[in-house]
């Protein structure tokens, strides 16, 4: 008896322990079944992942919007027909450079008729008067004529002296020609610039009651760019903003340029402002309608959890990361995104400064718990 009951008690001893481990063991084991965004990898596995400690940081100061180019509407002419008539020639492209009185088509205009007989009328009505006052001034010379009717015929010819003048003054604002009957008249450029928008052809009819401009001169070395910006993104935009801006055409290049205006109206369907952005442009380089990508650099003195966009991973409708317990335990929490630009993702909720996250891998870690 005093033999067997030590191993009693020793056996009894070890299977109390067993059954104590077995129970810790299978505790654990439980609380890993029950914790789904616990995950655990290998040693192995470990060794391809990449993993970084958060920390706070000032929020994204790069915006990203999309926009086009546009021209200076500040510095551009649109063309009106002066008179109602038919094209006879349009003698300019869209897109070509054109200088100030350039003539950019040619019309034929009964009006311009009518302009152009009447001064045929007012030069012969001139030459009969200039007759008639030099012949009362030799009469009067002679005895002959009064003052009064020197005067008089003096006074005629000044008449229809300022009749001819504002006749050929109207020609000239047509561009009409003051010495033919051809009834034709020149559309001129106004300034100095492109043809950015043309609305005329060879044979058109075309009507001064119109609304409807024949050309869009416009001044092209200096250039804007008008880019969208979202309601939540405005906070993050003021004037006089740096802006760096590449489009498809020059996609190596960068064009500088700052926030000149950011519109005071919200667009009603797409819930985007107008922002403004004034760019030299005296290479030509920059085409109106061009797409452009916008980046615009302001100023935050707010820190914010920033982390690798790659670090993310977009599961059942919603954002996790994947934050490191030790070498080969990990846990995939939901977190909530405030912005996103490019390759950098600012986290509203869902991480606290100082704890690991997979930046690399994340894929392969989340993954290994399915």
């Amino acid at each position: 008896m005093r033999i067997i009951k030590p191993i009693f008690f020793t056996i009894a001893a070890a299977s109390v322990l067993g059954f104590a481990g077995c129970k810790k063991k299978t505790a654990e084991t439980t609380e890993a079944a029950t914790d789904k965004s616990i995950v655990h990898i290998t040693t192995l596995q470990s060794k391809s992942i990449g993993i970084d400690t958060v920390k706070l940081s000032y929020g994204q100061n790069e915006l990203r919007l999309t926009g086009k180019v546009s021209f200076d509407q500040d510095k551009v002419s649109n063309v009106y027909p002066l008179a109602s008539g038919n094209v006879l020639s349009v003698k300019v492209s869209l897109g070509d450079k054109v200088k100030k009185g350039q003539v950019l088509a040619v019309l034929r205009s009964s009006e311009i008729n009518d302009y152009q007989n009447q001064y045929a009328v007012a030069t012969s009505t001139l030459a009969l008067a200039k007759k008639n006052k030099d012949n009362a001034e030799q009469l009067f010379n002679s005895g002959y004529y009064s003052q009064n009717q020197v005067l008089s015929a003096q006074n005629d010819y000044l008449h229809a002296e300022s009749d001819l003048s504002k006749i050929k003054q109207q020609l000239k604002i047509f561009g009409a020609s003051a010495g033919k009957a051809d009834a034709e008249y020149n559309v001129v450029a106004p300034i100095d610039g492109y043809v950015v928008e043309k609305n005329i052809s060879e044979n058109m009819q075309v009507r001064a009651d119109n609304n409807t401009n024949l050309f869009t001169v416009s001044y092209l070395n200096v250039v804007w760019v008008v880019a969208d910006v979202y309601e939540s993104d405005l906070s993050r935009v003021n004037i006089g903003d740096p802006v760096d801006i590449t489009t498809l055409a020059y996609p190596d290049k960068t064009f500088k340029g700052t926030v000149e205006k950011i519109n005071s109206l919200l667009d009603p369907v797409s819930k985007t402002l107008k922002l403004r952005i004034v760019l030299n442009n005296t290479d030509g380089l920059l085409k109106p309608e061009m797409f452009a990508i916008v980046k615009v650099h302001s100023a935050n003195t707010t820190k914010y959890i920033t982390i690798p966009t790659r670090a993310l991973v977009f599961d059942n409708s919603q954002y996790t990361v994947v934050v490191a317990k030790n070498d080969t335990t990990f846990q995939k929490r939901v977190v909530k995104v405030l912005r996103s630009d490019g390759d950098k993702t600012t986290i509203q909720e869902g991480l606290n400064p100082g704890e690991r996250i997979v930046t690399d891998g994340s894929l392969l870690v989340s993954f290994s718990a399915q």
